[in-house]
């Protein structure tokens, strides 16, 4: 009885392997679920970014409201961007905004996805200064990939 060479199996075997498993050799994630409420300003998540981190964050759920009645997603009111109620200018009101450590805040909305260049820990929070009359919260994913 002869044996059939088993290196041709053994390669396709692992080709296919190599198409189903993400390709992630020298790349750290973690992802985590964070509960951001309306009322709490700036929600320090406790996730630590670095320079060159890829910072992906994604609305999943929830509605919130910068005063009583109506409820808005992570895009927020639209509204007057330029009011004085606002922490970013030039963003929606009740938009999700974000900062790392004590550097500028940035516009979340629905989705977020970059490379960063600053260090510290990620806060997240509603575009709004008059947090009394806040209801609600927003559940996002964040995400941080580094090399």
């Amino acid at each position: 009885m002869r044996r059939k060479n088993m290196l041709p199996v053994v390669f396709m075997v692992l080709l296919s392997l190599a198409c189903i498993i993400p390709f992630n050799l020298g790349r750290i994630s973690s992802s985590e679920i964070v509960e951001v409420h309306a009322s709490d300003g700036w929600t320090d998540t406790g996730i630590v970014i670095g320079p060159g981190d890829l910072l992906s964050i994604h609305y999943i759920a929830g509605e919130w409201s910068p005063w009583p009645g109506g409820t808005y997603d992570a895009i927020g009111s639209g509204g007057d961007p330029n009011c004085r109620c606002n922490v970013m200018d030039a963003v929606s009101h009740a938009a999700l905004i974000g900062r790392i450590g004590d550097n500028q805040p940035f516009l979340v909305g629905e989705v977020y996805r970059h490379v960063v260049g600053e260090a510290g820990v990620l806060s997240l929070g509603i575009n709004d200064v008059d947090l009394d009359d806040n209801s609600g919260a927003l559940e996002v994913e964040v995400q941080v990939i580094r090399e």
